[in-house]
């Protein structure tokens, strides 16, 4: 039995002992621009440039997400907890509900429809605040529509596509 177990000990497992090649070194590939910008304060709140919560960390939009409108005259500041719940959409050939939770979420906190007639709608799942605007987002992270609050029941704006749509409670 000894003589058995001093013969296992000599026997090579898995491969310990035997020369290993030398790793192949990674050839360096260009991923894309680095773009910087100022955090937020730790506590959450929007600094001058508008930037809030997990926006500013998000990846910069390009194309017709890229340009915002500033809110109209009166709009009424809103906050996050203002927004939680259910709400109906009102847009030309669409009424639908929508629920926002404070759940972070891709590009900011969790949302979601139901009973909605168009893609576009039925696609929402997140939400944000960004420059005094709540943004509805899809799944690709692309904005939906962009909302300012006209009360603390009603927030009015406009489509990706141009269209008019009312969230209210």
């Amino acid at each position: 039995m000894a003589a058995l177990f001093t013969a296992g000990c000599s026997i090579n497992l898995f491969g310990r002992g035997e020369p290993r090649p030398a790793p192949q070194p990674l050839i360096a590939a260009p991923s894309g621009t680095v773009t910087g910008t100022t955090l937020p304060p730790p506590d959450g709140s929007a600094d001058a440039g508008g930037a809030s919560g997990l926006a500013a960390l998000s990846a910069p939009q390009t194309g017709a997400d890229a340009t915002a409108t500033p809110p109209p005259a009166g709009a009424s500041e809103i906050g996050r907890t203002d927004l939680l719940g259910g709400w109906t959409i009102n847009a030309p050939g669409e009424t639908c509900q929508l629920f926002m939770t404070l759940t972070t979420w891709a590009g900011g906190y969790r949302a979601s429809t139901r009973d909605c007639a168009t893609a576009m709608f039925q696609g929402v799942s997140a939400w944000n605040i960004e420059g005094g605007q709540v943004q509805l987002l899809n799944d690709a992270g692309s904005t939906v529509a962009r909302l300012y609050p006209a009360s603390r029941t009603q927030l009015d704006g406009q489509t990706s596509g141009g269209g008019p749509v009312t969230v209210a409670r």
